[in-house]
Formats: structure tokens, C-alpha cells, sequence
């Protein structure tokens, strides 16, 4: 704690020396620019963001905000919601399927895996909100810009924006007929077909249609005999924009989306990890050459029947366990493992100039249907029965069925699976009114998310199999307003103020099938039912009212900014944000006894409030470089932290600090040769975070927080043979840092770095562009994802990212 600390000092002061540089350099060039300090329309080349619900110069915007436009979406090879995280410092995301996504912001991220969970960094494709973890990630295609604002927006995004906002958007209908089509051919069959056509429909109207398909064979070799490779693409998408605009005041936006996936597998690609409970109960990986005594010696039976470094089912293979030698891509996991997913949505927005106020009315439908089933967790398994589970007895193996008769199976370790059908409902309305001094904005929103979910965390290897079915229905709306008063030539204020309200409604009835133990929680009533007489008949202190509750509060925002020229902008700001209060419903049911009482009560959680300070500067270094940064203190308050008490995993109200420093340097000191740099320092703290064990009491991190990321890209365009080529390498560095606030030692993972590479060529016109990529060069080992899962069946689920992969793409652009 204390060298990072030294590093915070260090940097802060580097940062503070730099920003009295050019903030000096800025003095002395303000003179020639003296007068000439509004906001003036975007010159051609500049980046315009849309942060404050409306077109900005990106360096007229006192957020921290980073940006990737069309072309750097095709130059780094993007085609999902998640690899964005290449190029955007402080941002990363947690994932254990392509369906499960929750993006991380300065810390600021969401562990529980419920789907009925909203995260606290919003996710936007265009103006339609994704409300749940599912809707979260999707591909990506025919991008115009994807916008990563930092810290909270709690006035104009609002709703859950706590950590930060990241935001999709998509081209627009164009006048004249264009468009594109590119495919992409690479390792594992990857085969990724995308394409656009646009133009008009008559005066006044125009329409696009674009869409991608994208599969491939998986990058995790199934060594069973019969199994397929799992981690694998096969989901498409499309999406429709008609824009109709009669007149200068008035235009119409439908937008269409829809995406599906069919049996994808991007389920349990989990890399086996035999894990040993210590004595906090906190999972430590287990030696090839050690037996877990917490799973051998079990209630009195040995369930992995004393076999050195293995699962508490008794399966150990070294060739695919890491932490023991072996690869991290490939699985011996038998059983069903895809996802079913399918995404509609419609927004219609309508943009109408009222004299001196604009009109802006955005309706928003969106229904997820999904369905996400992981078995076999890396481990050959015998058969699940759905009808009528099995009782196994301590270490039962057997031979597997058929291709696989040679391979010994072992009783199921896990059987997870979710399914969630969503309806989701919002409409805004928002009120603009600009002066030469003023910019006043004012507005509503009203949302519904209607949600039915089923689940099952079964590990039926020691007998427990339990089922769920979840209700929950949530009604908000929320009023706010937002000015810029300009104070002078220089000097703006900036101020607004969000009022939100939501009340919530959920049912949760669960059931385990051995035990016969009922659990209902819900407004007509809470009660649970023990056939084995384990569970106390006393002790519940929550009642059927917590199932309704109503949560209110007031979100922030001031600033001051000061613009001596240009080019230039110095800014100070406070930033309120919050996140609603909710349930945590989990997927199975809890262990009898008193953690029967200490789930009940613990339910209900409170919203959580992020109190946001910050400064920085944008600034542009003579012609060709620019350079922003920025430094914040983060003051949580009920941080909603997903903690594990024993086996009972719930959310916790806690105090948490972050404080942080970040760069962002992009320069073109040559014709057609770009270099960015960005770097980051973060040095936060969770307070009073309990272990498993019930009495250990610790301080640890916020979740994916390492104390230094950096990025970098470089690229060069050159005439060749009668076209154009282009050189592009770029790298990621991340310290170390812990998965959950838990921080179990399965769940820390060391500092990596990753680089990718690509090379293009665009001949004559450069209609025509062809390029070959690789992608992890340097095959590096890192996970995206991990929980310690060594209370429950001995093993930690990590997901690895992507080894080496490589391919080449081709893409024709058409008309203009």
C-alpha cells in the first residue's frame, strides 16, 4: 500500500507540473487567440463526441472521455461490445460468457451474476439503455464511434451511471447511395462476413441497413472423445435505421436491432483449476502433489476419495490445469455448455425545432429472451438427469457414454444454468434552450424492465440440487436539469441536478430436490420449509415489505471551466452519481441452518453513492499532438459490495475510496504516422470486507483495480505501389490486481501485458482494403474472468482470454 501511494504522490506530482507547463503555454498563446473562445463548429478531422447529449468538440468537454471513431474500430479489429477494453484506460469488464458482461469503469463494476442485476456503468447502443448483464455485450458492426466516458454522469445519463457510461453508436442513413461489405477469415475457422447499404428513399428520407455474422470452432481444445471445442462465436445481428426530415425542424430516427445466437458456445470455458479451501475458507490453488483434507474428510466422507490435486469430485489431469503446468485452453468438460440468446429492440427518436427551444423525445423497446447452460466445469462427467437427479455417493466414477467409453467419468461437479425473458420500456424527453451565453437543457425519463428468470446452481457430486424462479419488476422515473452559463470569454459554469425514483417489486421462490428445503420471499409472504428439522424456526427479522421497497436520491453535477484559448481547456468538477437499491436473489438455495436466517435478512440491499472530485486538462501541443489528463478522488458511500459470508454469497453495503491519475498523449509528428499513449494510476480501498470465515475482517481493493494500466498504438500510412500501406502495432498493460473485493488467492491475477499487430494495404482508390492481423502475439497467459468456487465443488472458475490468434480481412467500400 504505502510504494503505491508513493506512486499516486509521485504522479500527481508530475501531473501538477504539467498541467502549470501548459497551462502556461496556454497564457502565452492566448493573446493571438484573445477573443475567439466559443465553442465554433467542428472542423473536418475533429473529434465530436455526443457526451452531453449533444454534438461537442471532444476537447470542449470537461469529462474524461475517450473516443474511438469508425476507423479505429476496423483498424483494431473490433467486432464485440468487450474489446473495446484494448484502447481505453481505467476500463475493463467481467465475463464468463458472452452473454454474462458487466464493464468495469475506475473500479467501478457489479460481481453478482444474477441476470436481474443493472450494472453501474451504463451501456448505450445509440440512445437505447441495456439494463441487464445479458443485454451488456452484442456485436459489434458499422460503428460511427464508440464514446467511454469516466467517472459518474449522474445528470444526463443518470441511471446507473455510476462508474461511467459507455457508449455505441451507430452511421447514420446517408443521402447518396454507399455502403460496404468485409469478411474475415482467421484461426479456429473464424469467419466473420459484415456489410452496410445506405441511401435515400425519396426527398426527405433515407434509410440504412447493415448487419454481421460471425462463427467460428472455439479456441478450447475438448479432449474427451465426441465433445466439441468450446469458447465459440455463432451469432448474428442486424440493424435497420430509417431517418425521415420533411423539414429543418423536424426529424424522425426509427431504429431497428436485432441479434441471435444459436447454441453458441461461450459456456463453461472454464480452464480446470483444482481448488483448496484455507482457512478464511478462501480458495488457494492445490498442488498436483497435495490432497485437499477439506474435501476428503467432508462431513465425514471423502469425496474426492483422497486423489492428490484434484477437483473435491477426485478428477485431476496436470495437462490442462495451469496451476500445475498445464495449458489453459483446452477442457476435458462433458455435458451440455451454449447459450441461447436472442435480442429485439425498437427506439424511435424524434428531434423538433420550436423556435428557440429543440424538442427531443427518444421511446425505447427492448425483450430479451436467453437461456445459458454450463456443465462439466473441465471435468469428464457422468450424465446429468434433469427428471430425476441422482443421489451419488461420495467419489463415484464411472465409464462415460459413448464415444468416450475409454475415459473414466465422475459424478457432476456443477450443473449451472440461467434463463432470463426480459421486457424493458423507457421514454425520455428532453427540452433544450440556447443563448450566446446559455445552454439550458431539462427533461424526463420514465423506465419499466419486467423480468421473469430461472436458475439452478446444482453440485449434485455431493447431493445438492437446487432450482429457483425469480420475479422482478422495476418502475422509475426521474426529472433533471442541466445549465452552462458562460461567466465570461473564457469561463463557463456548469451545474445540474437529477432527481430519480424507482420502486421495485420481486419474487423469489427457490426449492432444493434432496432436501425437499422451500424458500419463498416475496410480498404475500416470506416463509421457508426444513424437512430435515436443520434450520431454525426463529430469526427472521425482514418482512414481506422489504419485497416493495421505493429508493429516492438526488445525483450531481458541477463544473467549472476555463478555456484560455482555444485549444485548450482546464476543468474542475464534482460529480454525483448512484445506483438503485435491488435483491440478491441467488441462483441456488442456501445451506440449512442459520445461513437459511442470514440469507432471508440479507436480501434487501440499499443503493449505493459515489461522491466524484476531479480536475484535468485538454490540451493541444503545437499542431500535431494533444495531450489530456485527469485526476480524481472517488467517496463511495454503501458501495454495493458481492460479498461471501460461509456459502452464502450476497450484496453488502460498505464504505470504498479510489483515487487516480490518467493520461491520454496522441501525437502525428510525421505524415501519416500516429502514436498514442495512455497510462493510469489507481489506489483504491474496500472497508470492513468479512471473509467466509464469519470473523475475518479486511481492507482490499475495488474489483479489477490495479494500481498502474497503460496502453499504446502506433501506426503508419505510406504510399505503396501505386496504393496505400499501413504498419499498426498496439499493446495493453495491466498490473496485478483481485477479480471480486473478496480477493481469494485463486482469484488474483498477476501482471500481464498483450500485444496485436496488423498490417494493411489499400490499393489505387482504396476502395478496396485487405489487411493481416494478429492478435496476443506472444500467446500470453491472463484471465478475464475468475470466482473462487473451492467451497463448492474445489475448483476456481477462470476464464482465459484468446491465445494467439491471427487472420485476414478484406473490405470493399462503395459510393461515397
Amino acid at each position: 500500500m504505502t510504494y503505491r501511494i508513493k506512486q499516486f504522490r509521485l504522479a500527481a506530482s508530475c501531473a501538477a507540473v504539467a498541467i502549470g507547463l501548459i497551462g502556461s503555454a496556454a497564457q502565452a498563446q492566448s493573446a493571438a487567440a484573445a477573443g475567439d473562445t466559443t465553442a465554433d463548429a467542428p472542423a473536418e478531422g475533429e473529434i465530436v463526441v455526443t457526451a452531453q447529449k449533444r454534438e461537442q468538440k471532444v476537447r470542449d468537454v470537461g469529462i474524461a472521455i475517450s473516443v474511438l471513431g469508425s476507423e479505429d474500430v476496423q483498424n483494431l479489429g473490433i467486432n464485440n461490445a468487450t474489446d473495446v477494453v484494448r484502447a481505453i484506460p481505467n476500463l475493463k469488464f467481467n465475463a464468463y460468457g458472452s452473454s454474462q458482461v458487466v464493464f468495469n469503469i475506475r473500479g467501478v463494476s457489479q460481481n453478482d451474476y444474477g441476470d436481474q442485476q443493472e450494472p453501474p456503468v451504463a451501456v448505450y447502443q445509440d440512445d437505447s439503455y441495456a439494463s441487464s448483464i445479458t443485454t451488456a455485450s452484442f456485436p459489434i458492426f458499422d460503428t460511427a464511434r464508440v464514446e467511454a466516458l469516466r467517472g459518474p454522469q449522474g445528470t444526463l445519463f443518470g441511471r446507473n451511471a455510476t462508474g461511467g457510461a459507455v457508449q455505441f453508436i451507430s452511421n447514420k442513413p446517408t443521402d447518396t447511395a454507399e455502403g460496404y461489405l468485409s469478411a474475415t477469415y482467421g484461426r479456429y475457422n473464424q469467419t466473420i462476413i459484415e456489410g452496410a447499404v445506405s441511401g435515400p428513399l425519396g426527398d426527405g428520407a433515407a434509410v440504412r441497413i447493415s448487419g454481421i455474422y460471425n462463427r467460428d470452432d472455439g479456441y478450447i481444445q475438448n479432449i474427451t472423445p465426441g465433445e466439441k471445442d468450446r469458447g465459440a462465436n455463432n451469432h448474428w445481428a442486424l440493424r435497420g435505421i430509417l431517418q425521415i426530415k420533411p423539414s429543418a425542424s423536424f426529424k424522425a430516427t426509427l431504429t431497428l436491432r436485432y441479434a441471435q445466437a444459436d447454441k453458441e458456445r461461450q459456456a463453461g470455458i472454464y480452464t480446470l483449476a483444482p481448488a483448496c479451501p484455507n482457512a478464511q475458507f478462501q480458495g488457494e490453488f492445490l498442488p498436483a502433489n497435495q490432497v485437499c483434507q477439506y474435501w476428503n474428510n467432508y462431513f465425514g466422507s471423502s469425496y474426492n476419495g483422497g486423489v492428490p490435486g484434484s477437483t473435491a469430485n477426485g478428477y485431476t489431469n496436470p495437462a490442462i490445469t495451469p496451476s500445475q503446468g498445464g495449458t489453459p485452453w483446452a477442457t476435458a468438460g462433458t455435458g451440455p455448455a451454449y447459450v441461447d440468446r436472442k435480442i429485439f429492440g425498437a427506439s424511435l427518436r424524434l428531434d423538433v425545432g420550436l423556435g428557440a427551444i429543440d424538442l427531443t423525445s427518444i421511446t425505447d423497446f427492448q425483450h430479451l429472451n436467453k437461456y445459458y447452460i454450463e456443465g462439466g466445469d473441465g471435468v469428464p462427467e457422468l450424465p446429468y438427469n434433469f427428471a430425476s437427479p441422482t443421489a451419488y455417493a461420495p467419489f463415484t466414477t464411472g465409464a462415460c457414454p459413448a464415444p468416450a467409453g475409454s475415459v473414466t467419468c465422475y459424478a457432476s461437479g456443477t450443473l449451472f444454468y440461467q434463463s432470463a425473458d426480459v421486457d424493458q420500456y423507457s421514454q425520455e424527453v428532453r427540452l433544450a434552450y440556447a443563448t450566446d451565453r446559455n445552454y439550458l437543457v431539462v427533461g424526463a425519463f420514465g423506465l419499466v424492465i419486467d423480468g421473469h428468470f430461472d436458475a439452478k446452481y446444482a453440485t449434485p457430486f455431493d447431493q445438492y440440487d437446487p432450482t429457483v424462479a425469480i420475479d422482478q419488476r422495476t418502475e422509475s422515473y426521474a426529472l433533471f436539469i442541466q445549465d452552462e452559463f458562460k461567466l465570461g470569454d473564457k469561463v463557463k459554469l456548469i451545474g445540474g441536478a437529477r432527481y430519480w425514483h424507482d420502486k421495485k417489486r420481486g419474487n423469489y421462490a427457490a426449492s432444493e430436490y434432496f432436501t425437499g428445503f422451500t424458500l419463498n420471499w416475496g410480498p404475500s409472504g416470506i416463509n421457508y420449509n426444513d424437512p430435515t428439522g436443520t434450520t431454525p424456526l426463529t430469526g427472521v427479522t425482514v418482512t414481506p415489505a422489504a419485497a416493495t421497497p421505493s429508493y429516492d436520491g438526488v445525483t450531481l453535477r458541477l463544473e467549472l471551466d476555463y478555456k484560455p484559448n482555444p485549444d485548450t481547456l482546464v476543468y474542475a468538477s464534482f460529480n454525483r452519481g448512484s445506483k438503485s437499491g435491488g435483491f440478491t436473489f441467488s441462483t441456488g438455495t442456501p445451506f440449512l441452518g442459520q445461513a437459511v436466517i442470514d440469507t432471508i435478512n440479507n436480501i434487501p440491499y440499499q443503493p449505493e453513492q459515489l461522491d466524484d472530485y476531479e480536475v484535468g486538462i485538454k490540451a493541444k501541443l503545437g499542431p500535431h499532438s494533444q495531450l489530456n489528463i485527469a485526476a480524481f478522488y472517488y467517496d463511495y458511500k454503501d458501495y454495493q459490495a458481492f460479498v461471501q459470508v460461509g456459502y452464502t454469497q450476497l450484496v453488502r453495503n460498505l464504505p470504498a475510496t479510489n483515487k487516480g491519475i490518467e493520461v491520454e498523449f496522441t501525437t502525428r509528428p510525421l505524415e501519416g504516422l500516429t502514436i498514442q499513449l495512455n497510462g493510469s494510476l489507481q489506489d483504491s480501498e474496500v472497508k470492513g470486507v468479512q471473509l467466509p470465515d464469519g470473523v475475518t475482517v479486511v481492507n482490499n481493493n475495488l474489483p479489477q483495480t490495479p494500481s498502474f494500466t497503460g496502453n499504446a498504438l502506433i501506426r503508419y500510412e505510406f504510399p505503396l505501389g501505386g496504393g496505400k500501406a499501413s504498419l499498426q502495432a498496439d499493446s495493453l498493460y495491466s498490473g496485478s490486481f483481485c477479480f471480486t473485493v473478496m480477493c481469494a488467492p485463486v482469484e488474483r491475477e498477476p501482471a500481464y501485458h498483450v500485444e496485436n499487430i496488423r498490417i494493411g494495404f489499400a490499393p489505387g482508390d482504396g476502395r478496396l482494403n485487405v489487411a493481416f492481423f494478429v492478435n496476443n502475439l506472444f500467446n500470453r497467459e491472463y484471465r478475464v474472468y475468475a470466482f473462487d468456487g473451492s467451497l463448492f465443488w474445489g475448483d476456481a472458475l477462470g476464464v482465459y482470454a484468446k491465445p494467439r490468434t491471427w487472420g485476414v480481412s478484406l473490405r470493399y467500400n462503395y459510393g461515397n
